[in-house]
């Protein structure tokens, strides 16, 4: 083994002994996480990287809304922009505020703000990515598993993805598989959880393609199906998946850091290779919210997509939603 892999197990055990004791504080009443005046569920996930909580807390965000409640969601500032919101903060704003104010909250400690939601009436509160948040008590963990690796590459921090060891599903009263393909059965994967997660309720969805939009009305890209997928998201090759399923040919991919926030240098360079490659840029509408940062500067596409139950959907949305007070 070479020297940084052993450096990434030593690590990784270090990681682990970390996460056992923080556990074991709170199990034993050492530490306390906070109570908040509102159903609290969270929708998280067991890796770093990204599964589809967003998409998921998006749709069930919705769900309630279309129900009459007064549903918030919370969401940290990582790496946020200038104005203090992070790419998940601005999408799920531009997605569910109406006039009269925010339905989301955001900000560095996810138990502050949802004690404020639930202090302005809200409930329940959505916590998007929350799962690792012990600070603050949930009446439901949701938690996603990618369907492409669901362990994470079976490897705490930082020898793999894992941010919580497979028994910390334990802790969940709903697992997902998410990313499935279109027609894939999810039944092989449910059952290789189960093992895991034997008292949670199983259900798998999807990213279904909803719509691709222009950017910039004023700048309306070429008339082709080849594009360049440009993205700053934790799986860039589902990504390009993505696009194929609806309907592009991907001519290449640009990778960069999740949650990066293009500059306007980035903007044009892309722009410009995409032009080289007869081709026409395209984003998520994550990517797109960093995109837009300094404003329109060419033609470009964003590819939206909505969450799809493929299994126990039902049930789970009854569970999230039908109990809220």
């Amino acid at each position: 083994m070479s020297a940084l892999g052993t450096l990434a197990l030593a690590g990784a055990a270090l990681y682990g002994a970390g996460w056992e004791a923080r556990r074991r504080a709170y199990a034993r009443g050492w530490l306390k996480p906070l109570r908040v005046a509102a159903r609290v569920i969270s929708i998280g996930n067991l890796t770093v990287g990204g599964t589809g909580k967003t998409t998921l807390a998006l749709h069930l965000a919705r769900q309630a809304i279309a129900r009459g409640l007064r549903v918030a969601v919370v969401c940290r500032d990582y790496r946020a922009d200038r104005s203090g919101l992070s790419d998940e903060a601005r999408l799920l704003r531009e997605a569910l505020d109406a006039p009269g104010g925010s339905r989301v909250f955001v900000g560095s400690r996810k138990a502050e703000q949802a004690a404020a939601a639930a202090a302005a009436g809200f409930d329940p509160v959505l916590v998007d990515d929350g799962f690792s948040t012990w600070s603050l008590e949930r009446d439901l963990d949701i938690v996603l598993l990618d369907a492409r690796d669901l362990w994470g590459g079976s490897a705490l921090l930082p020898a793999g993805r894992l941010r919580e060891p497979r028994r910390a599903l334990q802790r969940a009263g709903v697992v997902v598989v998410s990313r499935l393909k279109p027609g894939e059965s999810p039944a092989p994967l449910l059952a290789e959880v189960a093992a895991y997660a034997p008292a949670a309720r199983l259900a798998a969805g999807r990213h279904r393609v909803h719509e691709v939009v222009a950017l910039d009305a004023a700048a309306p890209p070429p008339d082709t199906r080849r594009v360049r997928v440009v993205t700053g998201t934790g799986h860039p090759r589902a990504v390009a998946e993505t696009a194929r399923e609806a309907g592009f040919e991907v001519a290449s991919l640009s990778a960069y850091r999740d949650h990066h926030w293009f500059s306007a240098g980035e903007v044009r360079r892309e722009l410009a290779a995409a032009r080289a490659e007869d081709a026409v840029v395209l984003l998520t509408s994550k990517d797109a919210v960093r995109w837009r940062v300094h404003g329109p500067r060419g033609p470009a596409l964003e590819l939206r997509v909505v969450w799809e139950w493929v299994c126990g959907g039902d049930e789970v949305e009854r569970q999230v939603l039908g109990e809220a007070r």
